[in-house]
């Protein structure tokens, strides 16, 4: 075992071996019988034992300095050097358009349900004015609690002047805790983002809220509209996957520019406290848009060929391991990159014919590429594999 210029260089076990054998033999003579059924072969074996375990160790903890190889308790600890913690689990987050007929006042316990009589808790107390206002939720529940667009239409706390409730969009699902894999590429992107440019700033604090698992931010800083991402000049966009609108209209509000346009189907307000000279306040309410990503479930199909016959395939679990490959909002998913994760549920079968598709007719074999604001994922029901 060594340290140079590569990092760390440990033996293998069959070197420590070797080496121990070599150096009984320099001892006590070439003719020494070291068989496993001896005293000096037991003993050698377990000194390489011992040898290969302390080397393990030592791996560990010189890995452990490392995020991109730091695990459990040890990828914490490296992960305060920036000032960031792992994601705990959550709790599911949904927008919900609220109708009244007159001022109201929505207190903290505020709780209305979808069809499936998931209940859903308002997040904060809130006062709402006459109209509609869009007021996020949390899942009574912790973990993955689903609700498709305009499923949550029924108060539990009744209130007269709520006329109407409905979700235009699904629920941004809740999550166990965060898995060195996720902390690991999430830190990555934390990493990128640390800067000092208006755009860097607002996607590393709303990426730092809870339950904010992906924002993207695009700009049109030209003079004229761009017809691809639908912006218009001098207009930015802010995507975001999960937290609570207060928050991230709070930091959009305050880290844009003046002047600068804001795009996204999600309005809210942020309030900015100034005190004058005399030493009263004066209020200056800020308008705040922004979008959530389009979730699309794409399809996938390929065939799978037993290595031998007697081999048995695991549909369900390469199924189960595409489910939870989750991608970034507007990340390609590359077909190559997914027969790693295919092989990652055996090797006792070939993969091969991999194709992709959005809508299930369309089919590509290499490259599926998402929207601006589109976020693939992959489902179950729409995976299509076939044992040839």
């Amino acid at each position: 075992m060594i340290i140079d210029e590569n990092g760390l260089q440990l033996d293998s076990f069959s070197t420590i071996f070797n080496n121990l054998v070599s150096g009984f033999k320099s001892i006590y003579g070439e003719d020494i019988n070291l068989d496993q059924d001896t005293a000096d072969g037991q003993q050698i074996g377990i000194y390489s034992n011992a040898i290969y375990d302390l080397q393990s160790l030592i791996a560990r903890i010189y890995n452990s300095f490392d995020p991109d190889f730091a695990e459990g308790h040890e990828l914490d600890k490296v992960l305060k050097l920036i000032a960031s913690t792992r994601l705990p689990a959550s709790k599911s987050v949904v927008d919900i358009n609220i109708t009244v007929g007159s001022n109201v006042t929505l207190d903290s316990n505020y709780t209305v349900k979808d069809n499936n009589e998931q209940e859903w808790v308002i997040s904060s107390a809130q006062t709402l004015s006459a109209g509609t206002t869009t007021v996020s939720f949390n899942a009574k529940d912790w973990g993955l609690i689903e609700a498709i667009a305009g499923s949550i239409t029924t108060p539990v706390t009744i209130l007269t002047e709520v006329i109407s409730l409905t979700n235009p969009t699904p629920a941004v699902a809740g999550r166990d805790e965060e898995t060195d894999i996720e902390l690991r590429k999430r830190r990555n992107k934390l990493i990128g983002y640390r800067a000092t440019s208006l755009i860097s700033s607002i996607i590393g604090k709303i990426l730092n809220l809870d339950n904010v698992t992906d924002c993207i931010v695009y700009e049109n800083d030209t003079d004229v509209y761009d017809a691809t991402k639908d912006l218009n000049a001098h207009t930015m966009w802010v995507i975001v996957d999960g937290g609570e609108i207060p928050q991230i209209a709070e930091i959009i509000a305050t880290d844009k520019t003046v002047g600068c346009g804001l795009k996204g189907i999600v309005e809210a307000s942020y309030v900015e406290t100034f005190i004058r000279g005399n030493g009263t306040e004066r209020l200056h309410t800020h308008t705040v848009n922004f979008d959530r990503p389009t979730e699309l479930n794409i399809y996938i199909r390929f065939d799978v060929k037993k290595r031998k016959i007697s081999d048995i395939i695991d549909i369900d679990n390469i199924k189960l391991s595409l489910v939870e490959t989750l991608f970034n909002i507007a990340e390609d998913i590359t077909a190559t990159e997914l027969y790693a994760t295919i092989y990652s549920s055996g090797v006792n079968y070939i993969a091969s014919s991999l194709e992709l598709s959005s809508d299930g007719v369309t089919w590509v074999s290499d490259i599926l590429t998402a929207d601006f604001s589109e976020r693939l994922i992959i489902v179950d029901s729409q995976i299509t594999i076939t044992e040839i």
